[in-house]
């Protein structure tokens, strides 16, 4: 036999020595297919919620949201989260899918007994004030001259760089919360002091617990007074810590601020004026006013020249206008504390006071700074706040 024709029987034999390769239906190969889908899904539903829920308020965010929450409830009550947050863990991202969807609610009674000291506690360069400063985008450059001139009086000694949240506020909690995170920073760093800037992205719907939509509505307006005045008490509720809170700037977008962002101000002033003492609102919004009381972007300073205090945004600040609020926040300082008596008597021992007056709702704590000489405007084009 020749050899070719030997080695086709040889393949020959060993074909029929072969199992049945056997065919897998298009039906099984979609059940396969889906099971592994829906345990994917299983172990990945933390994230998939969180995911769903920080996207804009919308019809997309409300699909998305109406099949992660019942996979997310399906998978907690299984444990089988708890393998995705376990492997989280171990890699010291524990938090990663945390979504913590509930606010504070004011703790005071605006008619009550509010703690008034007889004398103002008194900071030295031997025992120097904690300062904590952050908040949204709107923070970050007049926090940087804050810091700046709170170390100049050397009686602000422990201070961080500005702790800046981009695009966050008290709307959307599960994007980030406010509350629970400045939580942690009290429990972390104890300051004395805070001075917190959000609101410019609170004008829109407010997400969950307690969440309304229809901005302006008298059910939002109810319900972020609530979500200010939790937050204030939350921060001063036990007179170990005074609460700095910076209002939104008046903004190139003329409509958007008078119809959105002066609501939020009013709200937050009226709130911080419950709190005297404890909260001092700092009006942005008239330290940067033209002469008009509206927006500039250009200010003339004292000596005459002429100075840009906004960026081309219409919207955040140049550093001649951080350093503007900066001057008020510290004025603010000073009221609230003894800065400078150390300067005249040496090294003082810090001192609080426990005795109470009875007050009524005082009016609000507000702290401006000298102004520049009128303000030019320049003739930039609009830019959307």
């Amino acid at each position: 036999m020749p050899d070719d024709t030997r080695i086709r029987a040889t393949r020959q034999a060993d074909r029929h020595d072969d199992p049945d390769r056997r065919m897998m239906s298009v039906g099984h190969v979609w059940i396969v297919g889906l099971v592994c889908l829906l345990v994917g899904g299983l172990l990945n539903a933390p994230g998939i919620r969180k995911t769903a829920l920080s996207q804009d308020v919308g019809t997309e965010r409300d699909v998305a949201t109406t099949f992660a929450d019942p996979l997310y409830d399906v998978s907690h009550a299984l444990y089988i989260d708890r393998i995705r947050l376990g492997l989280q863990e171990l890699i010291g991202r524990g938090d990663d899918d945390g979504v913590d969807l509930t606010l504070p609610s004011p703790t005071i009674e605006t008619d009550t007994t509010i703690p008034s000291p007889e004398k103002k506690l008194a900071f030295t360069p031997a025992q120097p004030a904690r300062l904590w400063v952050g908040g949204d985008s709107l923070s970050v450059t007049p926090g940087e001259s804050v810091i700046n001139q709170a170390v100049a009086t050397q009686v602000i000694g422990n201070v961080r760089t500005v702790d800046g949240h981009v695009a966050t506020g008290l709307a959307r909690p599960e994007v980030f919360n406010w509350p629970g995170y400045l939580q942690s920073v009290v429990a972390s760093f104890a300051p004395d002091v805070m001075v917190l800037t959000i609101g410019s992205n609170d004008d829109q719907a407010l997400t969950g617990v307690g969440g309304v939509g229809s901005l302006g509505s008298p059910a939002w307006i109810e319900e972020y007074r609530r979500r200010v005045g939790g937050l204030m008490d939350s921060m001063t509720g036990t007179g170990d810590i005074t609460l700095l809170w910076i209002g939104i700037p008046q903004m190139r977008n003329v409509t958007r601020y008078e119809t959105r962002y002066k609501l939020i101000n009013d709200i937050v002033k009226q709130e911080a004026a419950k709190r005297e003492g404890r909260v001092f609102y700092v009006d942005t919004a008239a330290l940067l006013a033209g002469p008009d009381g509206g927006y500039a972007d250009f200010l003339v300073w004292p000596g005459g020249s002429l100075v840009k205090v906004r960026t081309g945004d219409g919207i955040h600040f140049e550093r001649p206008g951080a350093d503007i609020i900066a001057n008020a926040v510290l004025a603010a300082l000073n009221e609230a504390f003894d800065l400078t008596s150390w300067q005249r008597t040496g090294p003082t021992t810090s001192t609080t006071s426990t005795s109470t007056t009875s007050t009524t709702l005082p009016p609000t704590t507000t702290t401006t700074a000298p102004m520049p000489r009128g303000p030019m405007i320049a003739p930039t084009p609009d830019a959307p706040a």
